[in-house]
């Protein structure tokens, strides 16, 4: 992996547009509640493309990366074409708390512990179920890269435990036929929804790389975490614009045309809402790859205004009930 360089100082965003007829997922008539992208094989529809060539026997994904090749180097100045594939993270701590408590104990009071009742949370660690969920995906990637898949030329991880342990369940050991090596590249942008909730609340920058030696940190990563507050929950609108931004520094800085995200489902879910993708939801450990085209427009991302907070709600029946 060459690390991407710093995006340039200046007034620019991207504006997305996804491709369809690439991926089931991204097709209207999905049933994302069914889809198992373990069975489907990451989900690439089964086509020809103009760019095959009936004296050559190839797999469909070779066909494909070779299509998108020649699509990426035949796009207009200022345009792109990237493969994203976008991985959530296998089932954490966090997750078995929000089950056993219920989402609105979990939301109004739970979720703002460092952990209860013996179960700890706070940036959550993968459960054994959240491991084999990784390897899983691990197992998928061996078997399609037997059949030419294309190998991330970026593997791009959330700075939080659990998708750090999740990325290199999943990429660790695999054979890229090109040579190429797994290297996580962290990114603060990539992460969850900021604020209250503290399975989302990242260790020091120096914990990170003393747990995880192998990753590499983007330029400028604090040490203490900057964006996470005690008070005040991340809305909606905020975590797509900060995943946007995310985005713009990508398809700036990144040459590659397929690149690995590993993160969150709040995450995925506005990276998704960000390129204009229909909604899809991800089981955790589940991956969801999205073709995008990209343009480059020199005036800045709007920003839109400060809302309240999404958190934490007040507690009514659910802390009752457990009272009792």
């Amino acid at each position: 992996m060459s690390v991407p360089t710093p995006a340039p100082t200046g007034a620019f965003h991207y504006e997305f547009e996804v491709l369809q007829g690439y991926f089931k997922q991204s097709e209207n008539d999905t049933d994302d509640s069914e889809f198992d992208f373990l069975k489907e094989k990451f989900g690439l529809i089964d086509r020809t493309y103009p760019t095959d060539s009936s004296s050559t026997s190839s797999s469909q994904w070779k066909h494909f990366a070779a299509h998108i090749r020649h699509l990426n180097q035949n796009s207009t100045t200022g345009e792109s074409i990237k493969v994203l594939f976008l991985g959530r993270h296998g089932q954490g701590w966090h997750n078995v708390a929000e089950t056993k408590y219920g989402t609105e104990a979990w939301d109004c009071k739970y979720s703002m512990l460092d952990g209860y009742d013996g179960i700890h949370w706070s940036d959550a660690n993968l459960t054994e179920l959240g491991q084999e969920q990784a390897k899983a995906v691990h197992a998928l990637w061996e078997s399609e890269l037997k059949e030419g898949i294309p190998t991330p030329e970026t593997f791009y991880v959330s700075p939080l435990t659990r998708t750090i342990e999740t990325a290199d369940l999943s990429f660790k050991g695999l054979q890229f036929g090109d040579g190429r090596e797994y290297k996580p590249f962290i990114k603060e942008l990539l992460r969850e929804a900021l604020g209250v909730h503290t399975c989302d609340r990242r260790s020091t920058a120096s914990h990170i790389l003393q747990t995880f030696p192998h990753i590499t940190l983007e330029a400028g990563f604090s040490d203490p975490d900057l964006l996470w507050e005690e008070d005040y929950r991340e809305p909606r609108s905020a975590r797509t614009y900060r995943l946007g931004q995310l985005l713009d520094d990508i398809f700036e800085t990144d040459d590659g045309v397929f690149l690995s995200l590993t993160s969150h489902s709040g995450a995925i879910g506005s990276i998704l809402e960000a390129v204009g993708h229909r909604a899809f939801s991800l089981q955790t450990g589940g991956v969801i790859p999205v073709l995008v085209r990209a343009k480059r427009v020199d005036e800045e991302r709007v920003k839109p205004a400060k809302e309240p907070s999404e958190g934490p709600p007040a507690c009514k029946e659910a802390l009752a009930a457990l009272a009792n």
